[in-house]
């Protein structure tokens, strides 16, 4: 007699079946999964990191940070001492102050030169048009006793006038010749006292000039006024955004120089994610595509958001150290585009350089 066949339906065989099915469903759902979307897992949180770094040597009088404190925009990062800035800006000043008054009295005279000399000179065109008056009427009135007198000379021969008579006529002709004489001299006179005027303007041109290099000097304080106010400025160095100090690299007390790297710091609101997407998948993606963001510093937490960009070469070209095949053998290796994603949401508690995962419905 035959020994008994065992049963097929045992526990353990059920159980194993049960494996085997939920595996093929489970291997049937990852390779559909995997058909729809696409796994990136060399993702991290990135930031624009800002250096920050002083344009002046100096010592650092104040640093009142510490690493992951907060800072408002306009608020004080680093001050460096600037009593040697502040002595030459005041003495600056003074020699400015100092000048501005000199240039205001050159002003000052200049006007009141102005004045006078032009008055002189309308003065002096004045009495050489009266000079010229009285020439003229000296002129007319030599004539005319010139002519009395040649009358009288006839009238004298003729017995019609008395001696007496003549000699006041002869008086008269020699008065009015001295008139016409003295007022050639008045005339004269007035034209050399015009030339003189006239030449005393030169003395404008003088002042004029000297005002100018005032001016000049004045401008040149002004400009380096401005340089070492500017300087004055540079010794305060403020934070351009709202941030966070990720890092200081001093110490209050060190001297620091110009292009040296004090602190470094990032704005919390301005972040996003940049991954590292294989080259045989990016034609998958397109810029607008929607993603879910899972971090690995929060796994219950998921983001979401979308690809903002795509870049056009890979991350070996920004490599420091080129990575040449000068013995001939190459072993190809896939190479990652950077991909940058924007989330649709702010998270307070995102760091730069977190790992992330995401996931990218992948177009048809």
């Amino acid at each position: 007699m035959s020994e008994p066949r065992s049963a097929i339906l045992t526990p353990t065989n059920l159980v194993a079946l049960g494996i085997l099915v939920a595996s093929g469903l489970w291997l049937a759902w990852w390779f559909y999964d995997r058909s729809q979307y696409l796994y990136v897992d060399d993702a991290r949180i990135a930031s624009s990191m800002i250096n920050v770094s002083s344009k002046i040597p100096g010592w650092v009088s104040e640093f009142p940070l510490e690493e992951g404190q907060f800072v408002s925009k306009g608020e004080v990062l680093v001050k460096i001492d600037a009593r040697d800035t502040r002595f030459q800006l005041s003495e600056v000043e003074a020699k400015l102050a100092t000048l501005s008054s000199q240039y205001e009295q050159q002003q000052f005279e200049l006007d009141l030169a102005d004045k006078q000399l032009h008055a002189a000179l309308d003065g002096a065109r004045a009495n050489l048009a009266a000079a010229r008056a009285g020439l003229s009427h000296a002129s007319v009135e030599s004539q005319r006793s010139k002519k009395d007198l040649a009358r009288s000379d006839s009238l004298l021969k003729q017995k019609m006038i008395s001696d007496e008579t003549w000699d006041n006529r002869r008086a008269s002709y020699d008065m009015a010749v001295e008139s016409e004489r003295q007022a050639n001299a008045q005339l004269a006179s007035s034209q050399a006292a015009v030339l003189t005027a006239e030449a005393n303007l030169a003395q404008l041109d003088v002042k004029k000039k000297a005002l100018e290099i005032t001016a000049g000097k004045r401008r040149e304080l002004e400009v380096e006024q401005q340089r070492l106010q500017n300087l004055l400025a540079d010794h305060v160095i403020e934070s351009t955004i709202p941030a966070v100090v990720d890092e200081k690299f001093i110490n209050p007390g060190e001297y620091v120089y110009p292009g040296q790297r004090i602190l470094m710091l990032h704005d919390p609101d301005d972040v996003w994610i940049k991954a590292n997407v294989k080259e045989t998948d990016i034609r998958r993606i397109r810029v607008g595509s929607p993603v879910q963001v899972s971090i690995d510093a929060f796994p219950d937490e998921h983001l979401t958001g979308k690809v903002a960009n795509i870049g056009h070469s890979a991350t070996s070209q920004f490599a420091m150290l080129p990575s040449p095949n000068p013995s001939g053998n190459f072993t190809k290796v896939t190479q990652r585009i950077e991909v940058k994603v924007r989330l649709d949401a702010k998270h307070d508690e995102l760091r730069p350089g977190m790992m992330v995962e995401l996931k990218i419905p992948v177009e048809s």
